[in-house]
């Protein structure tokens, strides 16, 4: 965003957790990485996602298993870095009355490697930012399940955009149309492909128009041309 406006970025410390509070001090003048909740707008605007993540099941790239239901007496691997997911896949496993074991994985690197060489687990289960790199590391070899013929392959989703100062429209739309231009040129492709499946990544809207905004060329000629 910042190359598009010719801007250097002024990056505030372990700021990771209270991003959007402040955003809403006016501390920040943008927040990164939001999970979009909309009870948020009455202290933010918020932009278009670019991300989306949650909760997927991670099988071998022949491995007929799908769902829970084919999952009775296999072994699920669960990341130590994800709190409460034990607990979660109890659940899911007992509501198709399908009992699992479990295998806890403390490296999050070395998921592929338990399922692959070691065995210890059939399946992975976990967030979709996590299992991602593990498929970009083992071309071919792994997947992510599409659960059969159910509609939907996630167990959860988490939509992430960014927020901006709340009713300051101008500076929201120049973030909304330099996202739209980053999709419409495939950077944001590439940026999210080590993390996203490209089907996965968020569709924009990208209204017709001038590139221009603010005074802003926010193509990528304007990243070219600097």
């Amino acid at each position: 965003l910042a190359a598009r406006w010719g801007l250097q970025v002024d990056y505030i410390p372990n700021s990771a957790a209270n991003g959007v509070d402040l955003v809403a001090g006016g501390q920040a003048d943008v927040a990164i990485g939001v999970p979009l909740d909309w009870s948020m707008t009455d202290r933010v605007d918020l932009t278009a996602p670019y991300l989306l993540h949650g909760q997927r099941l991670m099988v071998k790239q022949d491995s007929e298993l799908e769902t829970f239901n084919e999952l009775r007496g296999k072994w699920v691997g669960i990341f130590a870095s994800e709190p409460g997911m034990a607990d979660q896949v109890n659940a899911l496993a007992d509501s198709v009355k399908s009992p699992v074991n479990i295998f806890t994985v403390n490296r999050d690197q070395d998921a592929a490697s338990y399922m692959l060489v070691e065995n210890n687990a059939d399946v992975m289960f976990g967030d979709s930012l996590k299992l991602i790199p593990q498929l970009e590391a083992n071309a071919g070899v792994l997947r992510l399940t599409t659960r059969g013929d159910a509609p939907d392959p996630w167990y959860s989703r988490v939509y992430v955009g960014l927020a901006t100062p709340r009713n300051d429209l101008d500076f929201r739309l120049l973030v909304d149309y330099t996202l739209q231009e980053i999709a419409r040129d495939g950077t944001l492709n590439s940026l999210l492909t080590p993390v996203m499946l490209l089907e996965d990544i968020p569709a924009f809207d990208i209204w017709p128009g001038s590139s221009l905004y603010l005074g802003f060329q926010l193509d990528q000629n304007n990243i070219l041309a600097g």
